[in-house]
């Protein structure tokens, strides 16, 4: 099942997690990664509309040579282009599991950084196989990617669901990370990175509860990213946002006050080669 981004929405409704800002402007300044001697090159994986390369990612690296921001998403590329152009970020698309893609950076990046998107790598062995290629001797990764989130067992539910269930022609489960469906833990991922070469500098997993301002907000979102949605007709549209808005809801909850709640884990890991 190939991604399915509203490039447009997702920009629009783009704002990162609390616990993301945290990682880059606290965990990896404390690491180190922004007091390098030499001109960094940075890679970012899946920078999405480019606000957090732009805006977080860039302003970590002092002696910033370049930032190579790659997504597989064309509608991504040219969102950050037009609504997130610096002199020093290149913008491309890119496939990340296609190694051919990057292999052209071969020992060149000096720090590698995936945010919130290589939870959707299905064959994640053979990424950190390429992240390592990627980096020279002493380079660093930092990774922080979801492991678990209600809205995944929304999906699997709206797919069962007869007013659903004949409109998908897939199989649904390939939409869903493979570290939610068989219940992964950070161990999963210390065995995998250790057995690639790399050294884990840091390794962390967490429990995240992100608000939304309304119902609204947070089914806009949703949509947004969501892998079903080029199987809905557009008329039946609005229904559909309302019944997967009913099951995320039930999977995650609401606040006191009535807001809708996102509840997720994420693992975070700063890696050296």
């Amino acid at each position: 099942m190939k991604l399915h981004y509203d490039a447009k929405t997702y920009n629009k409704l783009d704002r990162p997690w609390d616990s993301v800002v945290r990682f880059i402007k606290v965990t990896l300044p404390g690491m180190g990664w922004s007091k390098g001697e030499e001109a960094e090159v940075v890679m970012d994986v899946g920078c999405g509309p480019g606000k957090l390369t732009s805006q977080f990612i860039l302003p970590c690296f002092p002696k910033l040579k370049k930032i190579i921001a790659l997504d597989a998403i064309p509608g991504m590329i040219e969102e950050a282009e037009s609504s997130h152009p610096h002199p020093k970020i290149e913008y491309a698309v890119a496939n990340f599991e296609e190694r051919s893609s990057v292999i052209q950076w071969k020992g060149q990046i000096t720090k590698f950084i995936c945010i919130q998107c290589f939870n959707r790598i299905k064959n994640q062995e053979n990424a950190f196989k390429t992240i390592y290629d990627l980096l020279p001797p002493k380079g660093e990764a930092a990774l922080l990617f979801l492991l678990h989130n209600g809205y995944y067992n929304a999906i699997l539910k709206i797919a069962e669901d007869p007013n659903w269930k004949s409109f998908f022609t897939v199989n649904v489960t390939d939409c869903i990370p493979e570290s939610h469906l068989k219940k992964y833990s950070a161990l999963h991922y210390k065995d995998m990175v250790k057995d690639v070469g790399f050294t884990i500098r840091y390794c962390r997993e967490k429990q995240n509860v992100t608000t939304f301002a309304n119902d609204e907000e947070y089914i806009e979102f949703y949509y947004s990213v969501c892998s079903l949605v080029p199987y809905i007709p557009p008329s039946k549209v609005d229904e559909f946002k309302r019944d997967l808005l009913f099951y995320i809801i039930e999977e995650n909850g609401r606040n006191s006050d009535g807001t809708p709640v996102d509840k997720t884990t994420t693992l975070e890991l700063v890696l050296e080669k």
